[in-house]
């Protein structure tokens, strides 16, 4: 059990495995919107549906942690 989970780790917390480039809307959405319209850069925000969580890590990234996802 240990080895499946140590793998699980690696694979998918510490090298993205299973995440993809998030879609240009949501990039779009951060950008425009959100930080230039709305100047926010940090927070709470609720990703509602995230599915595989790509575009929930791009937020995150993108601000540093500075936004703060609920997924």
């Amino acid at each position: 059990m240990d080895n499946s989970l140590s793998a699980y780790t690696q694979k998918y917390e510490k090298e993205g495995y299973g995440l993809q480039y998030p879609d240009g809307h949501v990039i779009r959405f951060y950008e425009r919107i959100l930080k230039y319209k709305l100047n926010k850069t940090s927070g709470n925000l609720l990703d509602f549906g995230c599915g595989n969580g790509v575009h929930s890590k791009y937020l995150q990234d993108t601000t540093g942690g500075g936004i703060r996802l609920t997924a």
